[in-house]
């Protein structure tokens, strides 16, 4: 249930409502610190401790609230698995830099499963370079909640 004002109603009053495409869960900002890119190299096995690697942007869901973004979808964590995680780069991503964005959900399936109807979740963060604006990273996360 999420707490939202509708006319005729009182204002506060938890209602129930299905997200939708479009809803804003979350904005994030973190930086690109020098020891956590060594720390997150050393765990991937990488040898070039100075370089950010491609996959630090995962390092976003430290920066979130995951327990709220749950809440907010309506989702039931015993029955939640991900589906997928996929990111698409678009500008370089340095130490010392600062990446902002707000995770979307950008689209709401149902399809049928053995055990019944299961909801597949698509969501995108755009990670832009907070001192010049500029696109860095598209993550994409699919989430699907299982049948109950």
């Amino acid at each position: 249930m999420s707490r939202v004002d509708r006319p005729g109603l009182p204002a506060g009053r938890w209602v129930a409502m299905t997200p939708t495409p479009g809803l804003v869960i979350d904005e994030v900002e973190f930086p690109v610190e020098e020891g956590k890119v060594r720390e997150f190299a050393l765990a991937v096995g990488a040898t070039d401790l100075q370089t950010v690697p491609l996959t630090f942007a995962a390092t976003a869901g430290h920066w979130r609230d995951q327990a709220a973004m749950v809440s907010m979808l309506e989702l039931d964590i015993s029955r939640v698995v991900v589906g997928s995680c996929e990111w698409e780069y678009h500008a370089g991503v340095r130490i010392g830099d600062r990446l902002a964005g707000a995770r979307v959900l950008t689209n709401v399936a149902e399809k049928a499963g053995a055990r019944g109807t299961m909801r597949i979740l698509t969501l995108e963060t755009r990670l832009h370079r907070v001192a010049d604006g500029e696109l860095a990273i598209l993550q994409r996360d699919t989430v699907i909640e299982l049948a109950s």
